[in-house]
């Protein structure tokens, strides 16, 4: 996901510091840059009606996420007011320590003013080139990029939700207004009569095409089953590009279990998160974690604390993409119908952020802990994910009940608390860490 800054510069020509107004931006600018995120210097200090004007024509051709107003001397208020009028962005006040400048003073003073008008804003303090502030911006920007991006997703809901799961049944206004995506409602003949209009030869020719991707892989399925899972794959490829979504849910559990799963690993390798069992609000859980770490999503059921070795296993039936592998990949019918193809392996090692998102209106709530992922064995016939947590695991799971998680937890690969901790304060919705 691409996060855009656009820094402008605010002071008063009158005030001591001001003539060091255009380095401080420079500066700052700078420091974000380094940090490998995008920030576009508009060169603009904002001192009069006509550096207003000239920062909002120069914001108009800017795509920003998020405004960094950095703050060089006291100043009126108004001129910041005015930008608003002209330009409609998430605010970062950035204030510089020094005693005689009152960069801070005109802080808590916009502040003051946004909070009697109710309008948002963060806010950053320090040294123009402090690492840590640099840090805090990127990860607040990050937020917002976020906000941003899942405005524009659309996500593709097949045939409900499985029976007996009512904790995974969605509810499309909290997430279009806490997520912001839009769900688009399918029926599944929409996807069967996709699979049956799909001839073996053409199926026969998919494999081809995804020959290099399933070329390492061992291949444990009938081929029978290999050429119906990419008939699924097909149907599913032809919905996402026909409805333009970038996140599925397919009710497969258990008509369709083992016949969706290759086709969910291969369509991660594209970009496009899909979640197993009907539940929608998981599968913008991928997403959310999928801009963040720019890597396929685990998706999975927590099953066994271990309190001796203060370890969690987490596993579902196997349909993570191919690059989170930590070894071979094996392509094998699904456990409990042995049909089908599913992608087992055992997943890479390192950091993992694990999320869990389910509710309703207000109960509306994300949960979310970090842990490191360690070696392990097939310990469950699918993805199986064994995860050290600092915290006792008993603990982990009286505090899962206490805030009433859900049974499934998404997992992404670094540690993505305070990105997501700030996403759940701009969209008012109810942040847990586990």
């Amino acid at each position: 996901m691409k996060v855009n800054i656009a820094a402008v510069g605010l002071g008063c020509p009158f005030e001591i510091g001001f003539d060091q107004a255009a380095s401080l931006l420079d500066t700052t600018a700078a420091t974000l840059n380094a940090k490998g995120i995008n920030c576009i210097n508009t060169k603009v200090v904002m001192h009069d009606l006509d550096t207003v004007k000239q920062a909002a024509e120069t914001l108009k051709s800017v795509d920003a996420d998020v405004l960094l107003i950095c703050i060089a001397t006291w100043s009126e208020d108004h001129h910041l007011l005015d930008l608003l009028s002209y330009i409609d962005k998430p605010i970062i006040l950035r204030a510089y320590p020094a005693f005689d400048t009152g960069s801070l003073c005109c802080a808590h003073q916009i502040g003051a003013v946004f909070t009697d008008i109710g309008a948002g804003y963060e806010f950053v303090y320090g040294e123009a080139d402090d690492d840590a502030c640099a840090d805090k911006t990127k990860t607040i920007a990050t937020a917002y990029a976020l906000k941003n991006t899942m405005g524009k997703v659309r996500m593709g809901a097949l045939g409900g939700r499985v029976k007996g799961m009512t904790e995974i049944a969605y509810d499309e206004f909290s997430i279009k207004q806490k997520l912001g995506a839009r769900i688009v409602n399918l029926d599944e003949k929409e996807l069967t009569q996709k699979v049956e209009a799909i001839s073996d030869a053409e199926a026969e020719k998919l494999l081809e095409e995804k020959k290099n991707v399933l070329a390492p892989c061992k291949v444990l399925s009938k081929h029978e089953d290999m050429l119906e899972s990419m008939k699924f794959y097909g149907a599913m490829r032809q919905l996402v590009d026909e409805y333009d979504l970038s996140a599925l849910s397919v009710k497969c559990y258990t008509t369709y279990m083992g016949k969706v799963c290759l086709g969910y690993s291969l369509l991660a390798e594209e970009g496009i998160v899909a979640s197993c069992e009907g539940d929608v609000t998981n599968a913008l859980t991928m997403k959310l974690l999928y801009e963040l770490s720019e890597q396929p999503i685990n998706n999975t059921d927590l099953l066994y604390p271990d309190e001796k070795e203060n370890t969690i296993l987490f596993a579902h039936c196997g349909s993570s993409g191919f690059s989170i592998a930590g070894g071979e990949v094996e392509l094998a019918p699904v456990r409990l119908a042995e049909t089908g193809v599913c992608s087992r392996f055992i997943p890479k090692t390192g950091t993992v952020t694990l999320v869990d998102i389910c509710g309703h209106g207000e109960q509306f709530r994300m949960s979310v802990m970090v842990g490191e992922a360690i070696p392990c064995e097939m310990l469950f016939p699918g993805n199986p994910a064994v995860v050290k947590f600092e915290k006792p695991v008993a603990q982990i799971c009286d505090e899962i009940m206490q805030y009433g998680s859900g049974h499934h937890w998404m997992v992404a690969y670094g540690d993505w608390r305070k990105e997501l901790e700030s996403f759940c304060k701009i969209q008012n919705m109810k942040y847990y860490e586990i």
